[in-house]
């Protein structure tokens, strides 16, 4: 019985640790993210230069580093919207996500059967973002509706600005911004 505690634990921690034996490049509050996380947002944007025709910084450079960081700070601030979402009992409707997709042309694409991951996390993160919007400004007015929306405005990049300097981001070594 003891053994099966002990294994239950070690698979719920490694669980928590990103799984899948990715390690995590950084954590947000008790959230890792995970090497494997990272190195699919770089792919997704190491592709879509290539079909725009324009290059990716390579492996090893500086700019290369420089992009790797911007892009794991997408990913911190993704995490940060789904932990304050939770929060605040948002979810993002699978249908309406799968809706977005295909109006504007993402999801499928040829060559990645299972669509692009990049996209439905950017679409997840649009429908979480409004929510948590809604949910943070109700009640905020104004007396004419472009003071209503610059109020509301405010409010939200508040709240944001809270949330991001009350959340503990931790990076592991050479992930750090600027390192």
């Amino acid at each position: 019985m003891r053994t099966l505690a002990a294994a239950t634990l070690c698979a719920a921690l490694l669980a928590g640790c990103g799984g899948g034996g990715s390690k995590a490049v950084a954590h947000v509050g008790d959230e890792g993210i995970t090497q494997t996380q990272l190195d699919a947002v770089v792919a997704h944007f190491r592709k879509e230069a290539q079909l725009e025709g324009r290059s990716f910084p390579e492996e090893g450079t500086t700019a290369f580093k420089q992009a790797r960081s911007q892009l794991l700070e997408l990913l911190v601030y993704r995490t940060e919207l789904k932990q304050v979402a939770r929060r605040l009992g948002v979810e993002a409707d699978p249908n309406e996500i799968g809706k977005r997709l295909a109006a504007a042309g993402g999801g499928e694409q040829e060559g990645n059967p299972g669509g692009d991951t990049f996209a439905r996390d950017s679409v997840e993160a649009q429908l979480l973002t409004e929510g948590v919007f809604t949910k943070v400004t109700r009640g905020v007015t104004g007396a004419t509706p472009a003071e209503t929306t610059a109020r509301r405005t405010r409010t939200m990049t508040a709240y944001m600005a809270r949330v991001q300097r009350d959340t503990k981001v931790r990076y592991e070594p050479g992930y750090a911004p600027g390192s």
